[in-house]
């Protein structure tokens, strides 16, 4: 970009109005590579790992490792510090095992919470 001198109040409104246009067709030309990306990409080579072993409960495992490590690595700043990178990646490598080898017992240990607590409001009422 090149640079210019704005003395009047004229020139700034006509610069502005400029930036503008220039900010437009960026923003144009980041859309098209954006979509030219997605429809060259195919989603499922993304996911071969998991989608090879055709079991939905190994692609519910993954999806929710994924989940947990970004949740983690906001939690414990992991791009922040050192520190907050390697206190992330023990707690993700933990929270992958804990999830691999027992999701069944959680998601039954979350529901029979859930049906507690709507027997217990059941019998309050």
């Amino acid at each position: 970009m090149k640079k210019t001198i704005i003395v009047n109040h004229s020139e700034l409104i006509l610069r502005i109005a400029e930036l503008r246009m220039y900010k437009q067709s960026q923003e144009n030309a980041l859309k098209e590579s954006f979509e030219d990306l997605i429809s060259t990409s195919n989603l499922i080579s993304l996911f071969d790992k998991t989608t090879s072993q055709n079991s939905p409960l190994e692609l519910a495992k993954s999806g929710i490792n994924m989940a947990l490590n970004l949740i983690i690595g906001q939690i414990f700043g992991k791009h922040q510090s050192i520190k907050g990178f390697l206190s992330a990646l023990l707690v993700e490598h933990f929270t992958t095992i804990l999830i691999d080898t027992n999701l069944l017992n959680i998601v039954s240990g979350i529901n029979s919470l859930f049906n507690r607590k709507k027997q217990y409001t059941e019998n309050q009422e």
